[in-house]
């Protein structure tokens, strides 16, 4: 669904730029994932991406490190996404854009615009992917504080406030740092992840608007998104559809709507690469399993339900059968007694 060179071009923006703000990311994170920028990265999926924030979350130790983040994504980050946001004629405009183009962000969510009893939302949903709370909250922190730093420049810092911002997560005891950042009230433990603004902020004129640069910068966003549909690697595009979302076992048709194509083809794709769907689909699964079995905190209940799994017996049985004959209990027992080796 997202394009793992374009969101690898999000962590060049946070390497090269993180120092500026106080905040070097150690050579150990590096050289455990090691990029070379100057180049594609096909092998550097979407999945290990995922990996790579999960360490710099923990390498960073800091709760609020997505608000901090956001500093590096002002709107000029975006390219002519950004451009067409701040030549739209209006803030509703520029929103409906993000709406439309959400996938020339470096968001990892579905974003959605709605106009609801006079006032604009935008809303954040992590299409389906079923991440762990530190991580879903990361992202829902870097994306809202970006989406609120987008409207201040569209507006040049005079767009006072957006009158309301909700996130799923709760506030681990930093409500107030929320409420500085933000300038308007903040709700957690709430249904979704959303930032709402006034119809008087939806009408304001962006001062950077300019028609015909507006219709040049739109046009080259629908050409980057369709150059994005006709990604390459087709067998990786369809371990990053299953990637995102771990909960749900889908079937080659969802796989094919969401690449554009029909199953018929996907599958004959597939095949010319070696493999099939059903081998990609118990490959992305097991690599899952293993990851989430690393984490003591989950029982193997747990993780047999964010992987999709109503009963922790069927997840046991397919797991040994992936793994040959090795049980999670026993996969798990054997990474304590290697990390203690």
């Amino acid at each position: 669904m997202y394009a793992t060179d374009h969101h690898i071009n999000g962590i060049r923006i946070a390497r090269e730029l993180m120092p500026a703000l106080g905040m070097p990311i150690p050579d150990s994170l590096w050289r455990e994932f090691p990029l070379d920028f100057g180049r594609e990265n096909a092998a550097f999926s979407m999945h290990r991406q995922l990996q790579f924030y999960r360490r710099l979350i923990e390498i960073m130790d800091d709760p609020l490190l997505g608000l901090k983040m956001s500093a590096l994504f002002p709107l000029q980050a975006y390219g002519m996404f950004g451009y067409a946001m701040m030549a739209a004629p209006d803030i509703r405009t520029s929103l409906r854009l993000a709406d439309r183009f959400d996938r020339l962000t470096y968001t990892l969510q579905a974003l959605h615009f709605m106009e609801r009893d006079g006032m604009g939302i935008l809303q954040f949903t992590a299409t389906g992917l079923n991440l762990d709370p530190t991580l879903k909250a990361y992202f829902a922190d870097r994306d809202l504080a970006s989406s609120a730093i987008g409207a201040r420049g569209t507006a040049m810092g005079d767009l006072h406030t957006a009158l309301k911002v909700t996130f799923e997560h709760g506030d681990g005891g930093h409500a107030r740092a929320y409420e500085d950042f933000f300038r308007c009230p903040v709700e957690f433990n709430a249904p979704s992840n959303s930032v709402t603004f006034s119809a008087q902020q939806l009408d304001r004129p962006n001062p950077y608007r300019n028609a015909a640069a507006f219709e040049l910068c739109v046009r080259e966003c629908e050409r980057q998104l369709s150059e994005l549909a006709d990604n390459r690697d087709i067998a990786g595009r369809v371990r990053d559809e299953l990637f995102q979302r771990p909960g749900y076992l889908q079937d080659i048709g969802s796989i094919a709507r969401q690449l554009g194509t029909s199953p018929r083809t996907l599958r004959r794709r597939l095949e010319e690469t070696g493999t099939s769907f059903t081998a990609l689909q118990q490959d992305v699964r097991f690599q899952q399993a293993r990851e989430q079995l690393r984490n003591r905190k989950l029982s193997i209940a747990e993780v047999a339900a964010m992987l999709g799994y109503s009963e922790a017996g069927n997840f046991t049985t397919a797991f040994k059968r992936w793994s040959g004959g090795v049980s999670p209990r026993a996969y798990r027992q054997a990474l304590s007694a290697g990390a203690s080796a």
